[in-house]
């Protein structure tokens, strides 16, 4: 007897993986220079010992990494794009410990989001999402 039977669907999963992970990039992304303010953003990345250009970069592959993502455009390359900046982020979050309240934020938050995005590149796409690339889809 089947109490709950929900099929394998890993379209529908890679769907709701890349909206939700997509989403989060796009929106910190744009909170960057709109929200927080680049002022703010810069002496962050300079204090971890990384030059000026790298915080308007890793802004600008999180705006289009997470929109490619929401709307399901190359999400594998879009995934390859956002791992480095997850990487970098994690980094950056190491020192604090491994829970996400601890002062300065952990890193196990960070370490999901590139679990996330190594996932979205095993699934790719689906056929859930605006285009699908025939060699990096």
């Amino acid at each position: 007897m089947k109490i709950l039977h929900f099929p394998s669907n890993t379209d529908f999963a890679s769907l709701i993986l890349r909206v939700s992970i997509g989403g989060m990039f796009l929106l910190h992304g744009v909170g960057k220079p709109f929200v927080v303010g680049m002022d703010s953003v810069i002496p962050r990345f300079v204090a971890q010992g990384f030059p000026v250009w790298t915080a308007y970069f890793s802004t600008g592959i999180e705006i289009l990494g997470g929109l490619m993502l929401l709307v399901g455009l190359y999400s594998r390359l879009a995934s390859l794009l956002l791992i480095p900046v997850s990487l970098g982020i994690l980094v950056y979050h190491l020192p604090n410990g491994w829970v996400f309240h601890n002062s300065g934020g952990g890193w196990e938050y960070p370490q999901s989001i590139l679990v996330s995005l190594i996932v979205i590149f095993l699934l790719g796409t689906g056929k859930y999402g605006i285009k699908k690339a025939a060699k990096i889809q």
